[in-house]
Formats: C-alpha cells, structure tokens, sequence
C-alpha cells in the first residue's frame, strides 16, 4: 500500500500510497520516533483514481522513526504493513 525512499537528516519525508480495488473513508499515516508512545497521525491527501500523498515534515523526521498507513473502507480497517502497528515501516535516517 505505500512506498518511500532514503530519508536525509533536514528533509521531509514524502509518501505516494497506491490503494487498488477501494475507495477509503479516511486514510492515514500513523508515526513515531522509534519505540516512542503515542504515534502521531496525519491524513493522507486524494491526488487522483486509487493514489494518495502525505508528507511527515523534516522536523517530525529528524530522527529514526516507525510508521503505518491506515485506511478504512467498507466498515473495514485496512492497515501497511500488514503487521501494524505491532511491527511497523522502519525509517533510519541518515546525516
């Protein structure tokens, strides 16, 4: 469901998600600082047919972090990965 790329200390963290087959209610990305509690959510911009954007600002990514995308759509709770938010996306960022 979504994809990113290297994240560079001062850069924001840009995400296109690709949702195929549904049309979600809401969609959002749920993050942290890595092993932080709580996350924090921003929601996920419609750009066009099944894509989605969301951007975390450079100063939310200032440090290693975890996330998850989460969409619901017919009464169902859609999530990426599929192990979150137990296990979740990884992102170490670098200097």
């Amino acid at each position: 469901m979504g994809q990113g790329g290297p994240v560079v200390a001062g850069e924001a963290l840009n995400l296109k998600v690709v949702m195929l087959g549904i049309k979600p209610q809401t969609a959002q990305l749920h993050w942290r600082p890595l092993g932080a509690e709580p996350f924090q959510t921003l929601p996920l911009t419609h750009v066009a047919r099944g894509v989605y954007s969301v951007s975390l600002p450079a100063a939310a990514a200032a440090a290693d972090f975890e996330y998850y995308v989460q969409a619901t759509a017919s009464d169902r709770s859609l999530v990426f990965p599929a192990t979150a938010p137990v296990i979740n996306q990884t992102v170490v960022v670098c200097d």
